[in-house]
């Protein structure tokens, strides 16, 4: 997995208040390949005006320290249709007015949602998705072309868990 940010010190954040940063994530596992935990990140990333989006499919895939970490820390929250036992979980951030029931049942292009506006959480919702317009042919690799032409990036670093510099913050 690959991380991509461009991130400033809290104290330069304040003063300049840069435009919002992002940081995406696909599939759990690879969230644990990172050097620095990313329940940990989940917890700081407002300081940094960071944007975290964080992807997987099933609960099953996070490990209970990161799956806690986005549970408390992730404000904004979509869920698309989720098997009975994860429903379960996740109805904590919607219920009353959405159930476990409603979270396993969602149709296609279909979500519910959580969100946080002006610091206030939302109630649950739903929401209807638009399905992905047909595929340009030769287009992804036009883009590929392009993007690697035009970008101009340094490999990212892999951290082996194994040598994983320890988080002092940590209680082992």
């Amino acid at each position: 997995m690959r991380v991509h940010s461009g991130l400033l010190e809290p104290d330069a954040v304040k003063a300049a208040r840069p435009v919002l940063r992002g940081l995406s994530t696909r599939e759990g596992r690879g969230a644990t390949r990172l050097p620095y935990p990313i329940e940990d990140m989940l917890a700081e990333a407002r300081g940094f005006r960071l944007a975290m989006t964080l992807a997987h499919q099933h609960l099953g895939q996070l490990p209970r320290e990161l799956r806690e970490g986005i549970s408390t820390n992730a404000r904004n929250k979509i869920f698309f249709n989720a098997s009975p036992e994860d429903a379960r979980e996740l109805a904590r951030h919607t219920t009353p007015r959405l159930t476990d029931h409603d979270l396993a049942h969602l149709g296609a292009y279909h979500a519910a949602t959580r969100l946080v506006l002006h610091g206030e959480q939302t109630l649950p919702f739903t929401l209807r998705t638009q399905p992905l317009p047909p595929a340009i042919p030769g287009r992804a690799r036009e883009i590929r072309t392009t993007a690697r032409h035009t970008t101009h990036t340094t490999q990212p670093t892999r951290v082996e868990p194994a040598t994983r510099p320890a988080d002092p913050r940590r209680h082992t």
